[in-house]
């Protein structure tokens, strides 16, 4: 189905949904479409329903009979969310209200029950938003760190849909001219000149992805594993960073079994701390059970602070803990050596005391240092893809210029490059991309 007639066939129908039940014991219903004003007048026998006001009312089942006190207030179109006529009905939190409220709006014919992210479906399809920016309101609501909750309010102010629609438009400006000039014979195309636009071009691309590897770890939160041998002082230094006492230190091995977490923020950017068991090999029962997950948490690390008694040094063995690029080597108990330990080669390498708050505030910095200090405008797995598509066409196409190729070669390149950015944007998408998009959107977006 094309998008025009998708379109229509919204149009003619208005979808009804529940949110979660709210502040105060509230339940939020929405209607959007053309229908919704004709509706909430037949429910409530109110026909003054002026834009953007909420109304005290009663709204009554199909025989007349009351089903709540509720507030409504109606949104005409295009001046609401969804770009149509919007109602937001908000009633009593109980769920056979809520029950009573959504079988009265069906039993009327008028309304069938939404799908997830049908709102801001409709908002895109009536040119409220551009795909981008309904995407970055699912990314709002899944947002579990500050920094994730900054990223997509960026992208729902429309930075990258303008910043891309500038690319977009150089690129088809570029690809009129080559287009023209096989028209006209008296047309000449001044190559270093359109290499240095496309260069430019292909340079804000790849500026935009940069610290794109590092977004999604900063959208959700870093996960810290927190790892190393029994009795490194991993516990200690978990609850020196949390500022107290969360987890059990004591001078037996193998205190710690199971894995322990704790959510915190410095200076904006949110850390996942996972103290887990020590590892030692051979081990046996519960403490095998328990390192066994911390080998598994490794895996799926975005930082790990592994600790290392600093007497003792870091033992050959336990390089096949270390991962390059992720791994900060914590040496701790430092109070307790005569000398400096060495660095560790090829990874970052802080000395600390957990027990006296030695060298944290140099760690904190060795963290924070290990991820981009700006926030990348690109941080959606589908946005990435396209941006970087979109670069390799482009130099693709400056490989033609350099190489005295023909100009013809070079506007394969350019289409390809104009489609992902159309495709980005929204321009040119298929109702299979847009049911993928909102799929993992809850029904009340």
């Amino acid at each position: 189905m094309s998008r025009a007639s998708r379109h229509a066939e919204l149009k003619r129908t208005i979808f009804a949904e529940s949110t979660p039940q709210g502040f105060g014991g509230i339940s939020l219903i929405r209607l959007s479409g053309a229908h919704t004003l004709r509706l909430i007048e037949g429910l409530t026998g109110r026909h003054d329903w002026p834009p953007h006001v909420q109304r005290p009312v009663t709204l009554r089942d199909g025989s007349g009979e009351p089903i709540d006190q509720v507030m409504i207030a109606f949104h005409p179109a295009p001046h609401s969310f969804t770009g149509e006529d919007l109602a937001e009905i908000g009633c009593h939190g109980n769920p056979l209200i809520v029950r009573c409220v959504l079988e009265a709006l069906e039993s009327t014919g008028l309304a069938v029950s939404a799908g997830r992210g049908e709102f801001t479906r409709r908002a895109f399809l009536n040119g409220k938003l551009t795909l981008p920016q309904a995407e970055a309101v699912g990314a709002l609501i899944e947002a579990r760190s500050v920094s994730g909750l900054s990223m997509a309010r960026d992208l729902m102010a429309g930075r990258l849909s303008t910043d891309l629609r500038r690319v977009l438009d150089e690129c088809r400006a570029v690809h009129a001219e080559i287009e023209a000039s096989f028209l006209e014979d008296d047309i000449e195309i001044d190559r270093p000149a359109i290499a240095s636009r496309l260069e430019n071009g292909m340079a804000f691309l790849r500026g935009l992805l940069k610290g794109a590897e590092a977004a999604p770890n900063l959208y959700k939160g870093i996960t810290t594993v927190i790892a190393g041998a029994p009795n490194a002082g991993k516990s200690s230094l978990f609850n020196t960073l949390l500022g107290y006492e969360r987890a059990i230190v004591h001078a037996e091995e193998g205190t710690t079994r199971d894995i322990i977490t704790e959510h915190l923020v410095i200076s904006g950017v949110d850390f996942i701390f996972h103290d887990t068991a020590g590892i030692r090999i051979p081990s046996s029962g519960a403490e095998q059970a328990g390192i066994d997950r911390t080998v598994a948490a490794l895996k799926d690390a975005g930082l790990i602070l592994y600790v290392v008694d600093a007497r003792l040094g870091l033992k050959p063995q336990e390089y096949d803990w270390l991962r390059p690029g992720k791994t900060i080597v914590v040496l701790n108990k430092i109070d307790l050596c005569p000398q400096d330990a060495p660095d560790i080669p090829g990874f970052v390498t802080v000395r600390v005391s957990a027990k006296f708050r030695q060298g944290i505030d140099t760690l904190i910095q060795a963290m924070q240092d290990s991820f981009p200090r700006e926030l990348p405008q690109v941080f959606l797995a589908r946005h990435r893809r396209l941006v970087d598509q979109t670069a390799r066409a482009l130099r693709r196409a400056l490989a033609v210029l350099e190489n005295g190729q023909a100009l013809d070669v070079l506007t394969l390149d350019l289409v390809e490059a104009i489609t992902n950015i159309r495709t980005l944007l929204g321009d040119e998408t298929d109702e299979d991309i847009l049911d993928r998009i909102f799929a993992d959107f809850c029904v009340g977006k």
